[in-house]
């Protein structure tokens, strides 16, 4: 007697066709990677840029995570060429250091699976338009995140945060004004009054030799000097006229 094999499929249960279910799994990988592409977005150093009329912009710079599992400790970000008028706002327990081309954030820690903010304001020069990149380096307590691409993608693996800038700004002009003028002006007289304090202390001296020159004092000791020569003169003529005594 030859056994027949019957499939177990309950009964009354729908047929799922192998197209079917070729749809339904090239969907799963789909989502699936869908979901990894999206975790460096979140994995990166942000930034938005609102630029106000003045010409000053503001930069917020967050993160969502430190150097996994390290907690984040400092952030330092470079900026653009000719950027000016640098401040910076300091979160709750963190100090900020600018220099010429640089903001650097420390303190902390932030742990990682807290969110990050930083704030300044800045003049950036450029273009309505504008692409700026700002390359950032996230120290975390072991390790760092180095944001430092400038890349199209703003995806990469290590693509620097950026903003694109919403008006033309342009580089800071030196104005002159009233108080500097005062200033030049103060400078020329200072000048001025040095010199003629030199003219007038050389014109004293040259007062105080005439002066001596043209002394009561001095004309009265030539006029003693001259009659002591005199009557001296005149004893010793006196002297020598008186007749010597005849011989006996």
């Amino acid at each position: 007697m030859t056994s027949t094999t019957r499939s177990t499929r309950p009964t009354g249960a729908p047929r799922v066709s192998r197209s079917v279910r070729r749809g339904l799994a090239a969907t799963l990988v789909a989502v699936l990677g869908l979901v990894v592409l999206a975790l460096p977005a979140s994995a990166h150093v942000e930034a938005e840029g609102d630029t106000a009329a003045t010409g000053i912009t503001t930069v917020t710079l967050s993160f969502q995570h430190g150097c996994s599992p390290s907690p984040t400790i400092s952030l330092k970000v470079e900026l653009p060429d000719g950027t000016t008028e640098v401040e910076a706002q300091n979160p709750t327990g963190w100090t900020s250091n600018i220099a010429p081309h640089t903001i650097t954030w420390t303190g902390g820690p932030i742990p990682d699976t807290t969110p990050g903010t930083f704030v300044a304001s800045m003049r950036i020069v450029g273009n309505a338009g504008d692409i700026v990149f700002l390359p950032t380096i996230q120290g975390c307590v072991d390790g760092s995140n180095d944001w430092i691409e400038k890349t199209a993608d703003a995806e990469a693996d290590n693509a620097a945060p950026r903003i694109t800038l919403t008006q033309t700004v342009a580089p800071a002009t030196t104005v002159t004004t009233a108080a500097s003028s005062a200033t030049t002006k103060a400078d020329t007289a200072s000048t001025q009054g040095t010199t003629d304090s030199s003219a007038e202390a050389a014109a004293n001296d040259a007062k105080i030799v005439e002066d001596s020159n043209n002394s009561p004092i001095g004309t009265i000791a030539i006029i003693i000097i001259v009659a002591i020569i005199a009557g001296g003169a005149l004893v010793l003529y006196l002297r020598n006229r008186k007749p010597k005594p005849s011989a006996q």
